[in-house]
This record gives C-alpha cells, structure tokens and sequence, in this order.
C-alpha cells in the first residue's frame, strides 16, 4: 500500500518538464506584452481623452470626443469608403490571382519549386520604397504604359488618371500583396493530395470544378489567411497612398500618421486606429465563418 501511495504521488517527467517549458515563453511573452499589449492599452487610453492638438493631453479627462469626431466627419467617412473599397478588392484580386499562380507552383512545379519560391521571396524583401518609384514610372504621364499605349496607337494623348488616382493606389497595393499571398497559399496546398483532383476529373469533374469543390475547402484556411493579411496590411497603408495616390488616393492610414505626426493629436489618431481594429476583426470573424462552412472539417 506504501508503495502505490508513493508511486500515486510521485511526479511525472512531463509535469517536471511543464515549469522549463512555461520559462522557456517568458521571453515571446515578454516581446508581446513590451510589442503588442502595452501600445494597445495606452492607444485606449488616449484615445479617451479631449482632443487638444498638438499633443496636449489632460490627463484627468476622459472624452468621447475623439470617436465622436471621427464618426461624424465627412472626411474620415470617405476615406473610409476609399479604404474599405481598395483593401476590399485588392484583396479579392491578390487571392484571385495568387491561387492559380500558388497551384501551379505546388503541383506543376517539380524541381523548379524551390527557385519559384525564392523568387518569390526576392520580390518580397525587395525595398517598398523602390516598388513604389518604379510604379511611379510607369504609370507616369510620360511613364511606360502611357508610352505604349500612344506607341501602339490606342491613345493620342497621355491619361492622367493612371498616376495619383485610386486606381493607382490600388494597383500598386495590390501589386505589392502578391508574394506574401503566393507564400501563404503555397504552404496551405503542400497537406494536399494532388491524387484527390485527378480523382475528382476522373469522375468527370472539369478541371476548374475539380480544383474550386477538392482543392479550395482544404486550402480554405490559407485562403482566410491570405485575405485577412492582404486586408490588414492594404488598409493600413499610409506610404502608398502618400506616393501614388493624390487627392481621391487617401486612406485611413495616412490621417492615423497626420494626426500623430503633423498635427499633433493623438486622441483622434487613436481612435481612428482602434476602430479600424475593430473593423479587422469584424472581417476577420466573417472570414472565419465562412472557412468552417466551406472548408475541410
């Protein structure tokens, strides 16, 4: 009886191991407090206070001013539409375009595989400033795609609304989304069996029907992530829009940097950004949604 009361009460090597294993987290944990949680608690907290300029903050108010200002501006209302409409269907685009570029990587692509990938990388890590310029050339007056339009004779004379337009600012985001959402849906086929889709046209599926019922469901998860991040990193884009954009080109983004920076008031900044926070996670749960219904259970 001593001896199972003692074997009953001795530890066991994985719960020796649980006190290293949390002492091991300290330090992610401590970069995500220090990154993550302590900005956000003080933007809550400035954001309640009274908008003064110039980053006067009293610190015993407590206001609602600040939301009261954004929501009823007819300002910050059109750039959110701006925002909403250019993050919304460039992130549509990206993945639309990103899938078939990501499946034929995954499963044309043999050997090559591996140098797509780090092409892909390349284009990623190469510098945001300098993608932005050579847009910026372009799509220019007298950049290249208006050259070779009046070149090929489609135009006489050279459209300006190429060039700090919306629409340029949503080519451009677009554009620089691609890589991050060709990675993301790469790595959300490799758990796919290339066997299923074969299987799916040999029961006399079409080749997009067997890839969109087979393939899609399983890279489901993929595809949410690669919407959710094109979403968030589109809508909150302040360079951009800055560099290619002009008057109709703005968005959120750029009045969160002009409230902290230019005008100094970091209440309306704050709550600007808490409710496009607010906004990204209202998508984000949808996407969610929609992946349980839709994808591989």
């Amino acid at each position: 009886m001593s001896a199972a009361i003692s074997l009953s009460g001795r530890s066991s090597p994985r719960d020796r191991r649980r006190p290293y294993a949390l002492l091991a987290l300290l330090p992610v944990g401590a970069v995500i407090c220090l990154g993550f949680v302590v900005p956000l608690v003080l933007l809550v907290l400035q954001s309640f206070h009274q908008p003064e300029g110039f980053g006067l903050l009293p610190s015993s108010s407590f206001s609602l001013a600040s939301y009261s200002q954004v929501l009823q501006s007819p300002i910050y209302r059109t750039l959110a539409l701006n925002t909403l409409e250019i993050a919304g269907l460039g992130t549509l685009l990206t993945t639309v375009l990103t899938f078939p570029v990501a499946y034929f990587i995954r499963f044309r692509l043999r050997r090559a595989q591996n140098l797509a990938l780090l092409l892909t990388l390349v284009l990623l890590f190469a510098g945001y400033i300098v993608k932005v310029y050579t847009w910026r050339i372009i799509l220019g007056t007298n950049g290249v795609l208006n050259s070779l339009l009046q070149g090929s004779g489609l135009i006489h004379h050279p459209l300006g609304v190429l060039l700090f337009s919306k629409l340029a600012v949503f080519i451009v985001v677009t554009y620089l989304s691609l890589p991050v959402s060709i990675l993301i849906l790469v790595g959300a086929m490799q758990n796919a069996d290339p066997a299923l889709v074969e299987s799916a046209r040999d029961l006399g599926a079409g080749g997009v029907r067997a890839v969109v019922s087979v393939l899609v469901p399983i890279a489901m998860p993929g595809i949410v992530a690669s919407l959710a991040y094109g979403f968030v990193a589109i809508a909150g884009d302040y360079v951009t829009p800055q560099l290619v954009g002009g008057p109709s080109g703005q968005m959120l983004g750029v009045s969160v940097y002009d409230e902290f920076v230019n005008v100094g008031n970091p209440p309306v900044g704050s709550a600007i950004t808490l409710l496009m926070m607010i906004v990204f996670v209202l998508i984000y749960l949808g996407l969610r949604l929609v992946e349980r219904r839709i994808g591989v259970r």
